[in-house]
């Protein structure tokens, strides 16, 4: 045990007798602070969204009207069908897919549920996660005053294990 505190006793002198070190040892996390702090930002804006509504009722123009107000997405527009979805992500030219069940408007009025699909590009787990959630959010708040139910499926595509390199 005396070896031991000796070793540190020593280590502890080489480290206060260098003021390059001393820097390091208090000035790196100062900078790791500020750089995680002000420089990194992880909030994920023009989020690039098509819809794919078969339906067409007042219920899910409400919902992609709200989806088209928020400042993170950015709408292109409606797709006809899923192939179409299917192109527009693997050319990358869009980063997320809502697709509203065929009698949306009718099954959450009658049986007091309805199904969402969210098809995001999930190339970056992170990117994807944050845009399925945002979109999980906004179809929350739909009208949480109505005793309705809308069930929300994500689907992750190009990385289902949500790995990063």
């Amino acid at each position: 045990m005396k070896q031991f505190f000796s070793f540190v006793h020593k280590e502890f002198y080489h480290i206060l007798r260098d003021g390059r070190t001393m820097l390091i040892l208090l000035g790196m996390p100062v900078v790791q602070i500020l750089l995680f702090g002000f420089a990194i930002n992880m909030e994920v804006q023009h989020i690039r969204t098509v819809v794919f509504d078969p339906a067409q009722d007042a219920a899910t123009r409400d919902i992609t009207e709200r989806l088209a107000a928020n400042p993170y997405f950015h709408m292109q527009g409606y797709v006809y069908s899923p192939d179409e979805i299917n192109k527009l992500l693997q050319r990358g030219e869009t980063d997320v897919a809502i697709v509203y069940e065929q009698n949306f408007n009718e099954n959450l009025v009658h049986s007091k549920k309805a199904q969402l699909q969210i098809i995001a590009d999930a190339s970056n787990p992170n990117t994807g996660t944050i845009v399925a959630n945002y979109v999980t959010a906004i179809v929350s708040e739909y009208r949480p005053h109505i005793p309705y139910r809308i069930e929300v499926e994500n689907k992750l595509l190009y990385n289902p294990e949500m790995k990063s390199a």
